[in-house]
């Protein structure tokens, strides 16, 4: 019984890292963000700023 729930938590939590890992390195890190009406850099994104106007 002991060992079973052992497994269990331990799959859980591999499971939760993994998800947490998936989760920060498929987002983009460097691009332009609209914050208050204003292109803002977020990272170092290799294109230029957008010309469309920010809302």
């Amino acid at each position: 019984m002991k060992k079973t729930l052992l497994i269990i938590i331990g799959a859980i939590i591999i499971l939760g890292i993994g998800i947490v890992l998936i989760l920060r390195f498929s987002t983009p890190e460097d691009s332009w963000v609209c914050e208050k009406g204003k292109w803002v850099k977020h990272g170092n994104p290799n294109m230029e700023m957008p010309k469309e106007n920010c809302k």
